[in-house]
């Protein structure tokens, strides 16, 4: 034993001696002196900076993968046959490109950051894959293209973020690579998403600043809140900015939408979900009392707790996943109900069970089509910071005709067309979805 301590002891001091030596060999490989390192020699040569600077150089920018922008033809002409050209900035899941599509755009680029919507983006879109932070993209990196579109992070505006609007180093100035691209690449227009909060936002200080420097770039400005409600059953007031080229001498007016006044019960999965699946998404009583308890719930109960399925949900969060403040439920229905409860539940009704939205209700709430792919990694985050395609649809449709891109067989009601299609697809392949064909025809 004792043996076996003095050689473990030996072991360990030549270890430790072994460490002093190699600490002693780290000199400077450029003139051998042991107070400095390489990368600080005064005695540097010019070769060997740059071989220094080479090897810290980061590794070069993510500029994605798009089937559209690998042609040698790429055109921003108004009789391009193939259609006009669009670049989709913080693209998240897609939302905008699911209407520009439709609307005969072709998407020569996009950007986005969060790994589970770029993974999301390449399935539902043939491989496409956006490009990496758009901070280390430079704009020659980025094809020409007719419009820009983009839901810029809202988080610095929204009531329910961090509310430092541009002063937000991270998110908030990333408004700033919309205006550097605008400058640099000049597309004949754009359109641009955001929560209504950024016109409250430091008593509306920062949004004049936002479309001071729109309007900087060599652009007319308007813009209007609109509410996708009109379209879909759920509350969802969003800003929308719009932008034409000066030189372009031409004036877009937001169309008006026709309200349709859905609910929940038309787009619930009333038979589609397993029990398995109904336990995951109900509320545990733990979770159910914690909710309760909150004073935004003993507030307003309803805005937590929708009593009455044939009215519209609350707006989807990006937080929705969780319990908190923001996060509405619907009541568990019985396996045997064979139709929507007809009169209101109570939220003061202890015997009934409370549930969330499903990924795929919380799609069709947004307006994306049954047929979109939904990974099921982070949806609800993904869902809840989307735009809605039928709304895009309505407003990107003017826009495009404005601009002189549309086909010359594109009708006025355009964007109605393409986005009543939208909300078809939508819907549950159902009777509901017979009878809502019905009703938009």
């Amino acid at each position: 034993m004792a043996e076996d301590l003095s050689t473990a002891c030996t072991m360990d001091e030549t270890l430790t001696n072994n460490k002093k030596r190699k600490k002693k060999k780290r000199s400077c490989y450029q003139c051998g002196q042991l107070d400095h390192r390489a990368k600080d020699c005064p005695n540097i040569t010019t070769n060997a900076s740059s071989f220094l600077q080479f090897a810290k150089r980061e590794a070069p920018p993510d500029l994605g993968q798009f089937a559209a922008s690998s042609s040698s033809n790429i055109t921003t002409t108004a009789n391009n046959n193939d259609g006009f050209t669009y670049i989709e900035l913080f693209a998240g899941i897609g939302g905008f490109r699911i209407a520009l599509d439709r609307l005969g755009g072709r998407c020569v680029f996009a950007s986005e950051v969060d790994r589970f919507c770029i993974k999301n983006y390449q399935v539902n879109f043939n491989g496409d894959r956006p490009a990496g932070d758009i901070n280390r993209v430079s704009s020659k990196s980025i094809p020409d293209h007719d419009i820009l579109v983009g839901g810029f992070p809202c988080q610095p505006f929204s009531s329910s973020g961090s509310k430092e609007g541009l002063a937000d180093t991270e998110k908030g100035m990333l408004f700033r690579e919309i205006t550097r691209i605008m400058k640099d690449k000049q597309p004949k227009g754009f359109l641009l998403e955001n929560v209504r909060g950024l016109l409250l936002h430091d008593n509306g200080n920062t949004f004049t600043i936002i479309r001071t420097e729109l309007e900087e770039c060599g652009y007319t400005v308007c813009y209007e809140l609109v509410d996708a409600v009109n379209l879909l059953p759920q509350e969802r007031k969003r800003l929308y900015i719009v932008g034409i080229r000066n030189d372009l001498d031409c004036k877009y007016t937001f169309p008006s939408i026709p309200s349709l006044g859905r609910g929940v019960k038309d787009i619930v999965q009333q038979h589609e979900l397993s029990e398995e699946e109904i336990e995951s998404l109900t509320l545990t009583p733990h979770q159910l009392n914690k909710v309760k308890a909150q004073t935004y719930t003993q507030k307003y109960p309803e805005s937590r707790f929708l009593c009455d399925l044939s009215l519209p949900s609350k707006t989807i969060q990006s937080s929705y996943s969780s319990y908190m403040v923001g996060s509405q439920f619907i009541s568990v229905l019985p396996n045997n109900s064979s139709s929507m409860p007809v009169s209101k539940v109570s939220h003061d009704d202890e015997g009934i069970k409370w549930r969330r939205f499903s990924h795929r209700e919380v799609a069709r709430l947004q307006g994306f089509p049954e047929t979109f792919h939904l990974c099921s990694q982070r949806a609800y985050h993904q869902l809840g910071n989307a735009v809605a395609p039928p709304v895009i649809a309505m407003l990107a449709a003017p826009l495009v005709q404005t601009l002189g891109l549309a086909k010359n067989n594109d009708t006025d009601d355009w964007g109605w067309k393409v986005s009543r299609e939208l909300l078809i697809e939508a819907s549950p392949n159902d009777s509901r979805r017979i009878e809502l064909t019905k009703n938009l025809v």
